[in-house]
């Protein structure tokens, strides 16, 4: 989509949001003066780009380090964040970019630690968005667009004041002349310094906690601070289930943003009632601002993480067709950011996000448990491949290709059985277990109702298991043995369906004529089974996004360049 399409869908959902893209001008400029300004020849920094728009100051950062010579300095991202208001630029922006915000007044900065946030805030709300900018920021530098006119701002000089920060104006402009959106704004690009020279150039965190002054100004305390603090510790487990017990009816996000706003708003009611005792009561019970001000601080990260939770419990129809490997991978990158600001709109971008990157996982687990189970004697060449298989290809099994897998399977484990309980799923290694469980992950993905998992059975050395699925058809008879092999005898009709679909996804077949002449499947079969896999739509979690969110449909398919790197990587975004 071009820019001026893109400017006329905004105007056209009415989420324009006084949209002016950043000039390259602007954008070159920054990058010089953070290049110039750090002594280190590649300079990785997390960066927070408030009213990202369709993300461009990340994709010119990314185009001017990549011209440049090897022995010039560089900058490139550890990280990319975001903050967005409008739908339409949300969809526009690249899949690696994470969103932590979409309505700046609903955000809160302090707990978003990064290396440095830019924004063009809109320039009929400018000063209000630097001032809180500014006195909310954890990072060490701020790059700020805006107006010539700044300098006369009352708010933003306490709020530079209050932080102790330091302002240096880096060049102006003019958006006459921009290849975007022309106005007649004349602008500063400026850069605000959290953090004073010391040692190492610059130390990592700001002089001034951005929370410590939030907190100074809202709480008025006039006590002495005490060395001997101590911090409630939370019983999340029963707080969870209380959560559960009141989230009943009605679209969940809207619902655990209603309870997450009330408990939330209680806290700080609490506090500020607190900060009202007499001082000296407060300081004869032991009570210290600090030790009150890191209380608070560690209650609003764990009620963050509270709700966040619960939302991602009910997620279950994503996180119940992932293998052990994607499922943790998943979770983990989700979890990781929970200082986000709980609200339905933060919550929708992650919902969005999930669906856009679920249909990834379901591919390449597939491709990643085939690959596992692709042993020598497991495999049988397609009829148009005459490569020999060599005793050492089972150790460089992704690099070989055109063969599908036999229904009868042996798979080794470096133990199937352990002495220890702890070790094991009713006498089952449990590395083994899981692995079973993967298998039947990914059956159910291909449409198989397995109704067994590994737990449902008790196992010995020999003795054949049945896995049956809700058809009453046996989808698989499995036996482990001593030495740690596994032995699997499958459904016919799964094993054509899994081989068919890793050979659609490695791109060895592209129709399902293709599949009959290869190996053992008819065409009425293949046509039925063809791009089987199951795929994620936005319909599948109504419960989780109101109906006038509209998600775009991606391919879920991987090119040639992008499937060896996520497996060797195991990457998310």
């Amino acid at each position: 989509m071009s820019k001026l399409e893109l400017l006329k869908e905004i105007k056209g959902a009415n989420q324009d949001y006084e949209w002016y893209p950043t000039m390259r001008e602007i954008i070159e400029a920054m990058y010089w003066d953070v290049v110039n300004s750090e002594p280190y020849s590649y300079i990785n920094k997390s960066f927070l780009d408030i009213g990202a728009g369709n993300g461009k100051v990340f994709k010119v950062i990314e185009e001017i380090a990549e011209k440049q010579k090897e022995d010039k300095n560089k900058f490139f991202f550890a990280s990319k964040y975001a903050i967005e208001k409008s739908q339409v630029l949300l969809n526009a922006l690249d899949e690696d970019i994470y969103i932590i915000g979409t309505d700046f007044w609903q955000q809160t900065l302090i707990d978003k630690k990064v290396d440095i946030i830019f924004s063009n805030p809109p320039y009929s709300q400018y000063a209000a968005w630097v001032e809180k900018i500014i006195k909310e920021a954890n990072c060490e530098h701020i790059y700020l667009v805006i107006p010539k006119r700044w300098g006369g701002n009352r708010g933003i000089a306490n709020a530079l004041k209050l932080r102790r920060a330091k302002v240096k104006i880096i060049k102006d402009f003019t958006f006459e002349n921009s290849e975007d959106r022309k106005a007649r704004a004349k602008v500063s690009l400026i850069r605000i310094d959290l953090s004073k020279k010391g040692e190492w150039k610059y130390r990592k965190s700001p002089d001034i906690d951005p929370f410590e002054a939030w907190f100074d100004e809202v709480f008025q305390f006039e006590i002495k601070d005490n060395e001997e603090d101590k911090t409630e510790w939370e019983i999340k487990r029963e707080k969870r289930q209380k959560i559960k017990e009141l989230v009943k009816g009605g679209n969940l996000v809207e619902r655990l943003e209603e309870l997450y706003n009330n408990a939330f708003r209680h806290l700080i009611d609490n506090y500020k009632a607190v900060s009202k005792l007499d001082a000296d009561l407060l300081e004869e019970l032991g009570v210290s601002v600090k030790g009150l001000r890191e209380s608070l601080k560690k209650k609003i990260e764990g009620l963050k993480h509270l709700y966040w939770q619960e939302l991602f419990d009910n997620m279950d129809t994503i996180t119940d067709r992932l293998t052990s490997k994607s499922r943790k991978a998943m979770l983990e990158k989700l979890t990781r950011h929970t200082s986000v600001d709980f609200n339905s709109q933060n919550a929708y971008a992650v919902v969005i996000w999930a669906i856009k990157n679920a249909n990834k996982y379901f591919d390449e687990q597939l491709l990643e448990v085939y690959y596992q189970l692709s042993d020598r004697d497991n495999v049988r060449l397609y009829r148009s491949n005459k490569r020999i298989i060599e005793d050492g290809w089972r150790y460089e099994k992704r690099n070989m290709s055109h063969y599908s897998l036999d229904y009868r399977i042996v798979h080794h484990f470096y133990q199937a059985f352990s002495p220890y309980d702890w070790d094991t799923v009713n006498k089952l290694y449990r590395d083994a277990a899981v692995f079973i469980n993967d298998v039947i992950t990914i059956a159910k993905n291909l449409g198989f109702q397995v109704t067994d998992r590994a737990e449902s059975f008790y196992w010995e050395p020999g003795k054949k298991n049945e896995f049956m699925m809700a058809n009453g058809e046996v989808f698989a008879e499995i036996k482990a043995f001593k030495n740690g092999n596994i032995h699997f005898k499958f459904n016919k009709k799964f094993m054509k369906a899994f081989n068919l679909e890793a050979a659609r996804l490695n791109k060895w077949i592209k129709s399902p004529k293709e599949a009959s002449e290869e190996f053992d499947i008819s065409l009425e079969e293949a046509t039925e089974m063809f791009g089987k896999n199951f795929t994620l739509l936005p319909s599948t979690m109504k419960n989780l996004l109101p109906s006038d969110i509209e998600v775009e449909e991606k391919s879920n398919e991987l090119t040639e360049e992008e499937r060896p790197a996520c497996f060797a990587e195991g990457r998310l975004f």
